[in-house]
């Protein structure tokens, strides 16, 4: 094979290997026109450094092209998602229900470190105190605040279940 070769030359070898068609797995339509075909650099994005090397180009309308962009295909031959897709996604996942609070434990959030709500089964959460509740050890009353000497263990707190069932015994 020539060391050049022109475009006729460089679309009738890349028809011969991977098909009439365009190349992109969410198109796969035939071109109607070689006016319409365009190169693209399949594996080696030509922004990467990409050769001219038939095995790197593919046949692609110039939309699919651009849909393509420098992605570099999976293994399988798919191409990862656009990051507007992960965008959309993360999205639509951050909107998505929120599940049910346990009453309990406020879904771990008076539960201290090694504690386990026998309700739901949650650990502490998050793993500090929230903000709201965070104040001064001089502030702290050490049962209904936290603060850094409650948290390292400096004092013996109660349990948040004990004090849910002691606050049921008062209301009896």
């Amino acid at each position: 094979m020539k060391a050049t070769m022109t475009r006729a030359e460089r679309i009738d070898a890349l028809r011969k290997l991977y098909g009439p068609n365009c190349f992109h797995p969410d198109c796969l339509k035939p071109f109607k026109s070689d006016d319409e075909i365009t190169f693209d650099h399949w594996w080696v994005p030509q922004s990467m450094g990409g050769d001219w090397s038939l095995e790197n180009l593919r046949l692609m309308h110039k939309r699919c092209n651009a849909l393509k962009g420098d992605r570099i295909p999976n293994a399988d031959g798919t191409l990862p998602p656009l990051k507007r897709e992960l965008k959309a996604e993360a999205k639509a996942l951050a909107k998505s229900e929120r599940p049910a609070v346990c009453e309990t434990c406020m879904s771990g959030r008076i539960l201290l470190p090694g504690e386990e709500c026998p309700d739901c089964g949650s650990g502490p959460q998050p793993a500090i105190a929230p903000a709201a509740l965070q104040v001064k050890p001089k502030e702290c009353d050490h049962a209904t605040t936290h603060c850094w000497v409650c948290f390292l263990g400096f004092v013996p707190r109660k349990a948040a279940i004990l004090t849910v069932l002691d606050a049921e015994y008062l209301d009896e």
